[in-house]
């Protein structure tokens, strides 16, 4: 059996759909995953702010960087001081011509950081990368490399599945338990402060046993697969009960956003 190589995986990926869609849900077409992209705008900007954190002279760090969807975002909320780092050479050779005042690496969170110096961040965000790391041992690696990256204080914003149930695995996503993760967050010093969801109903329902929630994202994803056309009319009808569903929710049914801060 051939071993999964995530930095190959993830330049192939991109070099063939460098945006929203080549990021996100691959087969639900650009504008469906244009709609999904605006829920995590929201949802994120939503509990940063909520914080009340002065983020101008914050030192943040953006792990997974991609097209910049998040560096955007810390940069909307204020924030100037923005490194960031991700597996690839297409993304980060983007994202320099993007953003030629902030730093970018071609890193993996997993093994060598030595690039980024010996300055501890106020903030590391990690959003839909972690559950990409299939290997147990590199994903407490990652984690425990993030804690060593905070200051005491500082905060770990990021998403995952937290599975309820027993892990679900798959070539290049493994989505953990819940349990499994906060033993791993709380042996790296990292508590957890708050955990609320980034989908309801426009992502999918790997954290339930509803019947209806599986059905509801079958027949939608069915629907949307039908082309582009079909994916702009779903994800605007959604979105409006998404963004309600997301702000009063404490528990969702998938992918959920986590704070965590390190103690100590």
């Amino acid at each position: 059996m051939s071993v999964f190589d995530p930095r190959a995986y993830w330049e192939n990926r991109l070099e063939k759909a460098y945006g929203p869609h080549g990021v996100g849900y691959l087969g639900l077409g650009r504008h469906y995953n244009d709609w999904l992209y605006k829920v995590r705008r929201v949802v994120f900007l939503r509990r940063m702010r909520a914080l009340g954190r002065d983020f101008r002279e914050a030192a943040i760090l953006d792990i997974g960087s991609g097209t910049g969807f998040y560096i955007e975002r810390w940069l909307e909320l204020g924030a100037r001081k923005i490194v960031g780092i991700d597996l690839t050479e297409v993304a980060v050779g983007n994202l320099r011509g993007r953003y030629p005042d902030l730093r970018f690496h071609r890193l993996d969170i997993t093994g060598d950081l030595q690039a980024l110096g010996r300055e501890p961040f106020d903030f590391v965000s990690a959003f839909d990368v972690l559950f990409h790391v299939v290997e147990d041992a590199a994903y407490e690696r990652a984690i425990g490399q993030v804690a060593a990256l905070l200051k005491p204080g500082g905060l770990f914003v990021w998403s995952d599945n937290y599975l309820h149930g027993p892990t679900q695995r798959g070539v290049h996503h493994v989505s953990r338990s819940l349990a499994e993760i906060e033993s791993i967050l709380s042996a790296s010093r990292l508590r957890v402060v708050e955990r609320r969801p980034m989908f309801y109903l426009m992502n999918a329902p790997v954290d339930t046993e509803s019947r209806f929630l599986k059905t509801f994202w079958a027949r939608l994803t069915g629907l949307v697969e039908r082309g582009e056309l079909a994916g702009t009319a779903i994800g605007g009808l959604l979105y409006p009960l998404e963004l309600a569903l997301t702000r009063f929710a404490r528990e969702g049914p998938g992918t959920e956003m986590m704070i965590c801060e390190k103690v100590g």
